[in-house]
């Protein structure tokens, strides 16, 4: 087992990077090589706000990361709403409608039944079904009833949907999903909230340092303020960590940073309730849609600047109109 501690999502890019150039094995996997680190890793980021990723050379796509953060929030799984964002996107439908292995529904509208999930319209709690499962009520209403719980967890995997097909054969898709659980925990004797992710698999480039560490300490610091705890330490467990070989000269070149640093904004975000916070996601989900499909030309406005720059990522994208963040951060990447 390996083990990294980092302040946040820079010095672990650009750290990691050099780990996996010297540490990577050569691996041949469905047609393509990839390099791999020879154990599971365990990475402790000990600051999670440090997500936004300020190295120029890596060009992340900023915009991609916060619409996943929307698209998850919000239960879905379509593919006309997160293509918008990355087109390749498609490259993961199985039928060219829906991202099978989409995190959304798993999440959010989670049922017993063997049929993918077929999610696209945003999660509304007044209207929710009987036959579903809200996890994010779930992990709230279990530190109520205990605020020193060990049973936060979220659930990604589905054995009905994910396993055998309707023949009992293993299933043959386009997208499994890679993570597998997250669980959240009250650090002990404090009032701050950590988050600890598994994955099976996590390709470094697109995926740890893409998305998923992003979206998953987003969701660490919108948790941390529904309960009304500070944001404690993110751990991040991967089972296989990897990068694709046409990636090793952008590895090569991140490595070789020096003097990287982790800024980060602390938006002081509190929201009431779970039932707040849902009420502002549809509030952002159905304005969003309507951007993007040129319905509306304006930007809508929240009673907090979380959901506010949340929004002005999304606008600035569809719009491309300047728009002025809370976090300055955000300001310096948008105008790279």
């Amino acid at each position: 087992m390996m083990s990294f501690e980092y302040d946040g999502i820079n010095s672990f890019m650009v750290g990691m990077s050099q780990i996996l150039i010297d540490n990577g094995i050569k691996r041949n996997t469905r047609g393509k090589v990839t390099w791999e680190l020879p154990e599971p890793l365990i990475v402790k980021i000990t600051n999670p706000r440090s997500r936004l990723i300020t190295i120029p050379c890596r060009k992340w796509n900023i915009f991609l990361s916060y619409a996943e953060s929307l698209w998850i929030a919000s239960g879905r799984n379509d593919l006309e709403f997160i293509q918008h964002y990355l087109n390749n996107m498609s490259s993961f439908s199985d039928d060219g409608k829906y991202v099978r292995g989409g995190y959304g529904p798993r999440f959010r509208k989670f049922n017993g039944s063997n049929s993918d999930y077929k999610k696209s319209a945003p999660y509304n709690d007044i209207n929710k079904s009987k036959n579903e499962i809200d996890q994010y009520s779930y992990v709230i209403n279990s530190f109520k009833r205990d605020p020193w719980t060990r049973q936060g967890i979220i659930t990604i995997g589905d054995p009905l949907k994910d396993c055998f097909d309707n023949n009992g054969m293993i299933k043959q898709t386009k997208d499994f999903p890679c993570t597998r659980l997250l669980q959240f925990m009250r650090k002990p004797d404090s009032n701050k909230l950590d988050l600890t992710v598994y994955m099976r698999s996590n390709d470094f480039f697109w995926g740890a340092t893409g998305v998923n560490i992003f979206n998953y300490t987003f969701i660490q610091e919108y948790f941390s303020a529904i309960l009304g705890l500070e944001v404690g330490d993110y751990y991040h467990i991967i089972n296989n960590l990897h990068y694709y070989s046409e990636f090793r000269s952008n590895l090569e070149q991140l490595a070789n940073i020096s003097g990287v640093t982790d800024p980060f904004f602390d938006y002081k975000y509190r929201c009431d309730s779970l039932f707040d916070f849902n009420a502002q996601l549809l509030k952002l989900s159905t304005w969003e849609e309507k951007v993007r499909k040129n319905e509306i030309v304006s930007l809508e406005k929240f009673d907090n600047d979380f959901f506010d720059d949340w929004a002005k990522v999304l606008f600035y994208k569809n719009k491309k109109v300047p728009v002025n963040f809370s976090n300055p951060i955000l300001n310096e990447i948008i105008n790279m």
